[in-house]
């Protein structure tokens, strides 16, 4: 089976790409521009613009599988509504989703409704569907938070509030498994965590223990949305991290769940032992 995977390049997609190949997938890698997706080891790299439903047309050609992932910028709904008017015509026979925990049409936060609204979209689309809702991603730590890291703080809007954070590998994990028995999974919908729920001080010590000396400094939203925009992120996406913030502060994501074990059949991995693989890129 040849599987396409949108948005190929990013955090999530590339693992995608490399557990599906693993798996014996054919994969095909779906990026804006054809540059971005060298190394990515996929059997084909080819570009298209989920601006325009055409061009993602033509490069799912000749894939009966679909991986879903979107970047997170304001056009995601449209982006997602756009994949799946493709997907559609180019004779897509499955759908796996990844979306985000606790995402609903209806969800009383921004970003879960963002997330909701591709996720009905990809439901109502009368394709074999199934829908991942994963955790916040332990890659977090080793992509916009690395520099923070590496200066010895932690500076999290979460207070004390827990997380059972997420390795994106356990996500494409899931992923494959869905795609070696659709049968079994059409229709479903998976809440993916990692192992236990963490507070900040938890994260901090875990990383100082695998050598990365940290301190949990919890930092105000005001601050935080700051922070953000002093980064160069988008205003639509500074309101929707910190909506994300605020639900995690109320303490709504911190449930384990076996989803992953249940899928894969191994448990998920655990924070200690991704800070122990990734500690050289804190030094």
């Amino acid at each position: 089976m040849q599987i396409f995977v949108t948005g190929a390049a990013g955090t999530v997609g590339s693992a995608m790409v490399g557990e599906l190949k693993a798996r014996g997938f054919s994969v095909v890698a779906g990026v804006r521009e054809e540059s971005r997706g060298q190394g990515l080891g996929a059997d084909e790299v080819r570009a298209m613009d989920l601006a325009a439903p055409e061009t993602i047309f033509h490069a799912m050609q000749g894939c009966r599988g679909m991986v879903l992932v979107l970047p997170l910028v304001e056009q995601m709904k449209k982006y997602g509504h756009n994949a799946v008017l493709a997907a559609k015509e180019a004779g897509i026979e499955h759908i796996v989703r990844s979306s985000g925990m606790g995402s609903s049409f209806d969800a009383h936060w921004r970003l879960g409704r963002e997330h909701g609204a591709v996720d009905l979209a990809v439901e109502q689309s009368g394709l074999g569907h199934t829908i991942l809702r994963p955790n916040v991603f332990m890659q977090n730590f080793t992509t916009h938070l690395a520099g923070a890291v590496k200066r010895g703080v932690l500076p999290l809007p979460y207070k004390e509030a827990r997380v059972s954070y997420t390795d994106v590998r356990d996500i494409a994990a899931c992923a494959a498994a869905v795609f070696e028995n659709r049968g079994e999974h059409d229709g479903k919908v998976y809440a993916l965590t990692g192992p236990e729920p963490l507070t900040g001080a938890d994260v901090a010590s875990i990383l100082s223990d695998a050598g990365v000396p940290v301190e949990y400094a919890p930092v105000e939203e005001p601050e935080y949305r700051q922070a953000l925009l002093d980064a160069g992120a988008p205003q639509w996406n500074v309101d929707m991290l910190v909506s994300l913030a605020r639900i995690i502060r109320r303490d709504m994501a911190w449930n384990v769940t076996g989803a992953v074990e249940y899928l894969t059949g191994a448990k998920p991995r655990s924070l200690a032992a991704f800070a122990a693989e990734h500690a050289h890129i804190w030094k």
